[in-house]
């Protein structure tokens, strides 16, 4: 799984029937899709725009069709427009990947107002408690940790005060945005000097999203900088999935609605 897909997961309680994390939800995985082509070194994200540096297809077909998105995108978009540019739907397109893992069971239905609604019949709580527990130990991906951080999922992943201890470990985490000894050795594996280079990339990276998306989040509640004509404040619900995305990781038919990661560029 990616990071887009842990966080998703970390973002279903068991036993709750919905995704937690509201509109942060979306702007989060957005993130997280930049943040694994980062780590692949497909692209880098500059103070002024994300630069596209090896367009060759990567196996998640997800990420080849937003790293596709950002190589015909023009001008290059900024971090800031990427992550502003989100579809609505882009959480739930999380959730059919899920689905199609196993990790999920979900309920699709109808309202009286053509609104599609989702409820989360089942979760694979063993899977779910791997990627927290990884989170907790230090060993899963730090950019996740920061997103989960600032998408207000702290309390969701390590619920009361059994999971305080573990709170507290996950801020702590995000705030420094260390590398994880998984990332560091894979590219030391490949090259010592790039190693340094990804090492110092990522952990700026993960710091930027986690700036980037708290002024995102600032505006939820003011509806500032053109973003609340995108919102929808009445839950995790949406009309058609399909009419917001083309082709997509699931391609065009089937209830996954597809998608090309492009938000509107």
């Amino acid at each position: 799984m990616g990071t887009g897909d842990e966080l998703v997961l970390v973002a279903i309680e068991p036993g709750k029937r919905r995704l937690h994390g509201g509109e942060r939800l979306r702007f989060a995985v957005r993130a997280a899709e930049l943040a694994d082509l980062a780590a692949q070194g497909r692209i880098r994200v500059g103070e002024r725009r994300i630069a596209v540096l090896d367009p060759e297809r990567v196996e998640d077909r997800r990420l080849n069709n937003v790293l596709h998105s950002l190589g015909t995108t023009s001008p290059a978009p900024s971090l800031k427009e990427w992550l502003r540019a989100t579809p609505r739907s882009l959480a739930h397109e999380y959730l059919s990947r899920l689905e199609d893992r196993k990790a999920v069971r979900v309920r699709r239905w109808r309202d009286r107002g053509g609104r599609t609604h989702h409820d989360i019949l089942f979760v694979d709580v063993e899977r779910r408690r791997k990627v927290l527990a990884g989170l907790d130990q230090g060993v899963g991906d730090d950019v996740l940790a920061a997103l989960v951080e600032a998408s207000g999922l702290a309390s969701v992943a390590y619920p009361g005060l059994r999971g305080r201890a573990a709170r507290r470990r996950l801020a702590a985490r995000a705030e420094a945005g260390a590398l994880t000894p998984a990332l560091t050795e894979a590219a030391r594996a490949a090259d010592e000097e790039t190693a340094a280079i990804v090492s110092r990339g990522v952990e700026a990276l993960s710091r930027r999203l986690f700036a980037e998306l708290s002024d995102i989040y600032g505006d939820l509640t003011t509806g500032g900088h053109g973003l609340a004509h995108d919102f929808d404040l009445g839950g995790w619900s949406s009309g058609d999935l399909g009419g917001h995305h083309g082709g997509g990781d699931h391609g065009g038919g089937g209830h996954h609605g597809g998608g090309d990661g492009s938000g509107g560029w």
